[in-house]
């Protein structure tokens, strides 16, 4: 059976790559969740914040425990069991970049914890991010460094 012109056209048509995404606009994208991420942290506590924020199966590389893989798990492990760990934890993202595909992206910035009104911890940190199939960002994986103590 010869296949019409008009049943060619539906199937090239479903052929067509989609447009790329604008990455200029999901950067932006990605920036505001990260700093809507730290604004949640200040305003209720980290272990909250990172429960909003992180992928069901991201990875948290707390600095005074193994890797966690689950979010539950590495909050517990980072924040304490009520996510509430009586400090302050607070940051400014610096910079985001969104792979070429749109999917995946990754933000930088400072960090700082503050502990009865006094700064006890500050340093950098790595996040690498994940769209959502609802869209949302979400962290894969969380990476920080702490700021040596002045001598």
């Amino acid at each position: 059976m010869k296949p019409t012109p008009l049943l060619l056209l539906i199937l090239l048509a479903g052929c067509q790559p989609a447009s790329p995404p604008d990455l200029a606009a999901e950067a932006e994208s990605l920036l505001a969740a990260d700093r809507a991420f730290a604004d949640l942290s200040v305003a209720t506590n980290p272990g909250t914040a990172f429960d909003a924020y992180m992928a069901p199966d991201g990875l948290l590389l707390p600095r005074t425990a193994q890797a966690v893989v689950e979010r539950a798990a590495g909050i517990a492990a980072m924040f304490g069991e009520d996510g509430d760990p009586g400090y302050v934890l607070s940051w400014q993202p610096q910079f985001a970049e969104v792979a070429q595909a749109g999917d995946m992206g990754w933000t930088w910035g400072q960090y700082q914890v503050e502990a009865d009104g006094e700064q006890v911890a500050s340093g950098k940190y790595l996040n690498v991010w994940k769209k959502q199939p609802d869209g949302q960002w979400k962290v894969r994986v969380d990476i920080g460094n702490l700021r040596p103590a002045a001598q």
